[in-house]
C-alpha cells in the first residue's frame, strides 16, 4: 500500500465523508447515566466498539440510511431480547423486538415493532404505574436500486412513549412523574458506488420529540411545637406542575469511503449537520430558568479506518469531533418592573435570561472481530468527551456568570455468537462508566435521587457546578437471525 494513496484517501475521507454511527446529534449539559432505552435494531458491529465510518454493518446500517438495505439479500428475519440494569437498584427496562428485511429484484424494504417495559428506581412509589412503563416503536422503510450502483431509500420510525430514561433524576424533589409523548423520525437516503472502489452516500432526515412531564409534589406545612420550641412538617396535599419538552431537528449526512492497497484496508470520513430548535425546555430543577426557548447547530467530523485480514479478523477505529452552539432564553410573560415599580426593567416579550452553550465534544471508537463459518467474537470500546462552556447573561440583576464542565463517558462491549444450520445467534453485553446522577452544588439529593438513559437531548443551563454520583450501566442483548 503506497503512502501517497494513503494520505490522499485520508484527505478524501475528510472532505467527503461517510455513514455517522448515528445522524441525530443529541445533546448533554449533564453525565445522565445512560441505559440503552433505544437499542431496538439489530447491528453487526456493536461489539467492536459500534465503529461505523469505514467498516460496513449489513445490518445497522439499514436503519441509519435506508438505502443501504439493499445490501441485503433474501429475507431475514430477526428477534432482539434484550435488558439492562443501572447500579444502585437505578432503574431498569426488558425490551423484545420482532422484524424483518428483504429484497426482490431492485426493491427492497423492512419492518419492525418492538415492546419495552420500563421499571423505575427503588422506593420512589410503591403505585404500579410509577414503578413500570411502556414503550413502543415501530418502523417501516423501503427503497429501490436506481440503476446498478445507485439505490435509494426512505423510512419512518415513531415510538410512543410512556417515559423517557433520565427524567426522573432531573426532578429530584417530586414524589412522582408521569411521563406522556411521542418521537417521530423520517429520513430518506441515497447509497451510490463510485468508479474507484469507493462509496458515497447522502441523508436528509426529520426528526421530532414531544414529551409532557407531570411532576407531582408534597407541599409541607410546617407547625410550631410551643412546648419543644421546635418545628415539624407535615406532607399536605399533592401539588402538580406540567412540564412540556419538545425539540424538532433537521439533518443532514454526506459520506465517502475507499478502499486503498489491495482492498484489505479502507478510509473514510463523516460530515453531519443538525439544526434543532426547542419551542419548550421543560424547568428541571437542576436550573433556574423556566419556559426556556432555543435552538441549536450541531455538527459531527470524523475519519475512520477499517482492515480486514486474510484470516477475517476485522480492526475498526473511528475518530470524531463534534462542535456544537446551542442559544436558549426566557422571554417575560410581562413587563417587569424595579423594586420601586417606576421603572420598566425587561419589557412584556423581550429576554429575562439568555444562555450561551459551547461544546466541543470528541469521541473515539475501536474494536476488533473475528468471523468464522461457525462462530464470532468482537470486542470494544468506545470514550467520548463532554466539554461545554456556558454564558449567562440575566438582564433583570445585569448580572453575567461564565460556567464550564467536562466529563468522559466510557463503554466497553463484547459480543459472541453461533451460526447454526438455520439460525445465527449472538450475545452482546455492554458495560457504561463515567455517568450517574447528577446534582448541582445548588440542588442537593438523597438516595433516593437516581437516573436512567436518554437518547433525547438534555439541554438546560445549570445553576452551579455539576457534582456527580457515579453509576454504572450494564446492557444485555440477544440477537436471533433466521434467513428464508
Amino acid at each position: 500500500m503506497k503512502k501517497g494513496t494513503i494520505i490522499f484517501a485520508l484527505l478524501v475521507g475528510m472532505l467527503i465523508p461517510i455513514r455517522a454511527g448515528a445522524q441525530l446529534i443529541n445533546l448533554k449539559t449533564a453525565p445522565v447515566a445512560t441505559g440503552d432505552q433505544f437499542l431496538v435494531h439489530p447491528a453487526v458491529n456493536i461489539g467492536m466498539g459500534n465503529v461505523s465510518i469505514a467498516q460496513d454493518d449489513t445490518l445497522g446500517d439499514t436503519f441509519i440510511n435506508p438505502a443501504t438495505a439493499v445490501r441485503v439479500k433474501g429475507t431475514k428475519v430477526f428477534m432482539l431480547p434484550a435488558f439492562y440494569r443501572i447500579s444502585n437498584g437505578n432503574g431498569s427496562a426488558k425490551t423484545l423486538t420482532l422484524g424483518g428485511l428483504t429484497s426482490s429484484g431492485n426493491w427492497f424494504g423492512g419492518v419492525g415493532i418492538a415492546i419495552q417495559d420500563m421499571s423505575q428506581a427503588s422506593g420512589r412509589s410503591n403505585l404500579l404505574k410509577d414503578e413500570s412503563t411502556n414503550n413502543n416503536y415501530f418502523w417501516v422503510q423501503g427503497g429501490t436500486q436506481l440503476s446498478e450502483k445507485t439505490s435509494l431509500g426512505a423510512r419512518f420510525y415513531w415510538a410512543s412513549l410512556g417515559a423517557m430514561d433520565g427524567v426522573d433524576l432531573l426532578y429530584p424533589r417530586s414524589r412522582r412523574i408521569e411521563q406522556d409523548g411521542y418521537m417521530l423520525d423520517a429520513r430518506l437516503g441515497l447509497l451510490m458506488e463510485t468508479g474507484n472502489r469507493g462509496e458515497f452516500e447522502a441523508l436528509l432526515l426529520y426528526s421530532r420529540t414531544d414529551m409532557t412531564h407531570e411532576v407531582f409534589y408534597d407541599d409541607f406545612i410546617t407547625f410550631w411545637n410551643v412546648n419543644s420550641l421546635t418545628t415539624t412538617d407535615f406532607a399536605g396535599q399533592l401539588r402538580v406542575e406540567e412540564n412540556l419538552d419538545k425539540t424538532n431537528t433537521l439533518g443532514m449526512h454526506l459520506g465517502y469511503n475507499q478502499a486503498v492497497g489491495d482492498d484489505d484496508w479502507k478510509l473514510g470520513g463523516i460530515f453531519t449537520m443538525n439544526y434543532k430548535t426547542h419551542p419548550k425546555i421543560p424547568n428541571y430543577e437542576l436550573m433556574n430558568i423556566p419556559r426556556d426557548p432555543g435552538n441549536t447547530w450541531a455538527f459531527d467530523v470524523g475519519i475512520g479506518a477499517s482492515h480486514t485480514s486474510e484470516d477475517d479478523i476485522r480492526f475498526g477505529a473511528d475518530l470524531i469531533i463534534e462542535p456544537i452552539w446551542s442559544n436558549t432564553w426566557v422571554e417575560a410573560q410581562q413587563n417587569i418592573l424595579d423594586p420601586e415599580g417606576t421603572t420598566v426593567l425587561v419589557a412584556e416579550g423581550e429576554k429575562t435570561i439568555e444562555n450561551d452553550f459551547a461544546f466541543f465534544n470528541s469521541a473515539i471508537k475501536t474494536g476488533l472481530g473475528w468471523r468464522g463459518e461457525h462462530m464470532l467474537w468482537e470486542g470494544g470500546i468506545r470514550a467520548k468527551t463532554f466539554r461545554y462552556r456556558l454564558k449567562q447573561w440575566n438582564y433583570i440583576q445585569q448580572s453575567f456568570r461564565r460556567q464550564r464542565e467536562h466529563w468522559t463517558e466510557w463503554t466497553f462491549s463484547m459480543s459472541v455468537g453461533a451460526f447454526l444450520k438455520d439460525i445465527a445467534i449472538k450475545y452482546t453485553g455492554l458495560l457504561t462508566y463515567g455517568t450517574g446522577q447528577p446534582g448541582t452544588n445548588n440542588v442537593v439529593w438523597g438516595p433516593q435521587f437516581f437516573a436512567a438513559n436518554a437518547a433525547g437531548d438534555f439541554i438546560f443551563a445549570p445553576d452551579g457546578d455539576l457534582m456527580l454520583d457515579d453509576a454504572t450501566v450494564l446492557t444485555h442483548q440477544f440477537t436471533i437471525m433466521v434467513p428464508f
